[in-house]
Order: structure tokens, then sequence, then C-alpha cells
């Protein structure tokens, strides 16, 4: 007799047939995949219903979206409008960017047919954000910039004195959108500073070759300055030629505080 009730434990659970079953289901009033879980976690899920119905019901299951009624389509299971038709869609907003694409997307009001991240949907066609909203703006990442030489010579007309000058350049509007508002990543290789850049031959200091510490003390020393007052005044002036630096005590390991 106990053989044969194990037995009877190891046979295949007896389920309502499919659409009895997600008619009690739909009952229920579920939202969600999770609330399905919490539901048949719970304990008052009848045995003759499932807790995996995609496993137990392989030829009638489509999605959890039809089994619990809600009609939400899981995002692999959907299938989205041509990307031209799509791309006419979004157009049709009139959105401006991607944080605005981003927060239509979260507002609800997208239709199931249309990709929420349309560059993975249609990666054969994709264009960029600015095509898919029709705004024409090219990310970064995409644009095609001037060689380096020719982008340069166009700078160095503009005469601008520095780094702050070129970054209210850029804000101006005035730019040209294949001159790159960032030239030492777009142009790795050949960039060598903004002096170089601009045209004023202003070297960066992390970029600033000095003299040995030997021979850059010998020429401070015979400046006959009494104190660091005196050194930063000196600084200051316009005199200190390029290769001795402000701050030795940065620059040398061989600095030694007295």
């Amino acid at each position: 007799m106990g053989c044969l009730q194990g037995m009877e434990k190891e046979m295949k659970k007896q389920f309502r047939d499919f659409e009895s079953a997600r008619e009690f289901v739909r009952s229920l009033g579920l939202k969600s995949r999770k609330e399905w879980q919490t539901y048949y976690q719970s304990g008052k899920k009848p045995d003759d219903i499932p807790a995996n119905p995609n496993r137990d019901y392989k030829k009638e299951f489509k999605t959890m979206g039809d089994f619990l009624g809600t009609g939400v389509i899981a995002t692999n299971d959907r299938v989205y409008r041509p990307f031209k038709e799509a791309r006419e869609f979004a157009r049709s907003l009139g959105l401006k960017n991607r944080e605005e694409w981003n927060e239509y997307c979260k507002s609800m009001g997208i239709p199931d047919d249309i990709p929420k991240v349309p560059s993975q949907s249609y990666k054969k066609e994709w264009e960029g954000v600015g095509d898919w909203l029709g705004t024409g703006v090219i990310a970064n990442q995409d644009k095609q910039y001037r060689p380096f030489k020719e982008a340069r010579e166009f700078v160095r007309k503009l005469k601008l004195k520095s780094k702050e000058e070129w970054k209210e350049y850029c804000k101006s509007g005035d730019k040209p959108d294949d001159i790159p508002k960032v030239p030492s990543q777009s142009y790795k290789n050949e960039f060598k500073g903004s002096g170089d850049w601009l045209g004023n031959w202003r070297i960066a200091n992390q970029d600033k070759q000095y003299r040995p510490f030997k021979e850059a003390r010998e020429f401070v020393r015979a400046l006959n300055l009494k104190n660091q007052e005196a050194w930063y005044a000196y600084c200051k002036s316009g005199n200190k030629p390029d290769d001795i630096p402000s701050d030795p005590w940065i620059t040398y390991k061989e600095w030694k505080k007295r």
C-alpha cells in the first residue's frame, strides 16, 4: 500500500484544461508576473492550476499577459512596426532629445509595437536619436569631423587666447558641427595641447618640459630672491622662463624642504 501511494505522488498532476485555467486566473485580477508568483506562493492556488503555465500548457500558452488577461506582452515576444513606420510615429511626437524620448516611454502612452530602445530593435537601420526623432542632431560619437589640420587652421583664425575663451566660443552656437568641442578626444593622435590647437603656443603645466633640477636651481639662486614671497612675485612678473616651474616642490623629486 505504501509503495502504491509513493507511485501516485510521483505521477504527473492533472491540471484543468488551458482555457478553464486561464479563465480562473484572469478572474483574480492580477497585474504582473510578480503578482502571479506572490499568489501561487501564498498557498491559495488550487492544485489543478499550474504554477508554471508556460511549461504545463506548452502548446496553448502564449504570454503571461494573455494568461493573466492584462494584454501586456514581454519585450522579447513583441513584434514591432517596420523601422520606417516606427520612426515616422516617433517623429510625429515632436520630441527634441533622448531625455524627452525616455520621459515619453515612462508615460505609458507608447504603443506596444513601438520599442522603447529602438537602437536595439532596429540595429541595421538605426542612425541615431537625431534621425529617430527627426531633429537632425547627431550624437558626438557619430559625428564626422574635419581632418585635424583643417580643424586646427579654422580654430587658430579665431584668435582665442585661452581654454576658457574656447569653451565660451563652443557655447555661443557659432561653432560649426564638424569642429569638435573636445579636440583632445576626437584627435587623440594629433592633439598636442590647447596652445597648439588655439595657436597661442601656451603649454599646459603637465605637458611642459622643465630644465633638470640642478640647472633650474642654479638659475633661481642667481636671482638672489630672499624669500617665498619674493619668488611668487617673480613668477607673476612674466619674467620667468617657461622651463622653470612655478612650483618646484611639486615638479622635482629632488626637492628638499629647507
